[in-house]
């Protein structure tokens, strides 16, 4: 891991609970489109696992909307909290470039995570996804729009800043199909208040 993605993963100790706090409460619907969007692809009880889970809160969501999940996250602190808050569902210290759950999954989730690394382990972490989807399995991809790599200020920090690679669309969808996969959807939002910037 070089010294980009580790800043990354210091930073979010630092602030997790900060982050929780600001980001588990739900302010309205805009706050869960994505989610929503992805589980539409969903049959009821699908088996999904939340890359970059953070606190938690999306993991605890899909198993509301009657789903099974469990997450993985590289920040200790963002793990710690998410154990507390949802004690009854499955939460590991990983890194889901080469993590692999014990069985195969119906879905993967990877919301707002994969943007804190270069493209090379992005595309790494692609792969890898593949290794455990079924066979017409849906992946959940959220990302910051932009192009070109960015060293942005965080939010919760001001005095730090932290890698963001952006992309454009088009480049993530050529991404992706290179790699395998069918885009059969996609949406935009502009960056909510304490988000990264938007960029496109």
């Amino acid at each position: 891991m070089d010294n980009k993605n580790k800043n990354a993963i210091d930073i979010y100790n630092l602030i997790a609970k900060d982050y929780a706090a600001k980001f588990d409460q739900i302010e309205s619907e805009d706050d869960l489109k994505f989610d929503n969007i992805f589980l539409s692809h969903l049959k009821l009880g699908s088996n999904i696992l939340d890359l970059g889970c953070g606190t938690g809160f999306s993991t605890d969501y899909f198993i509301q909307k009657g789903m099974k999940s469990q997450g993985i996250d590289l920040s200790t602190s963002m793990i710690d909290i998410a154990k507390k808050n949802y004690p009854k569902l499955t939460f590991l210290v990983a890194d889901m470039r080469v993590f692999k759950p014990s069985e195969m999954m119906d879905a993967v989730w990877a919301g707002y995570s994969l943007f804190h690394f270069e493209q090379i382990y992005l595309e790494q972490t692609i792969e890898n996804i593949k290794s455990y989807l079924r066979p017409h399995g849906i992946l959940g991809l959220v990302i910051q729009g932009g192009s070109g790599e960015i060293e942005s200020r965080e939010p919760f920090l001001p005095e730090k800043t932290i890698y963001i690679h952006l992309y454009t669309k088009e480049e993530m969808i050529e991404i992706l199909t290179i790699h395998g996969f069918e885009v059969i959807g996609s949406s935009i939002n502009k960056a909510a208040d304490f988000e990264f910037p938007y960029e496109g």
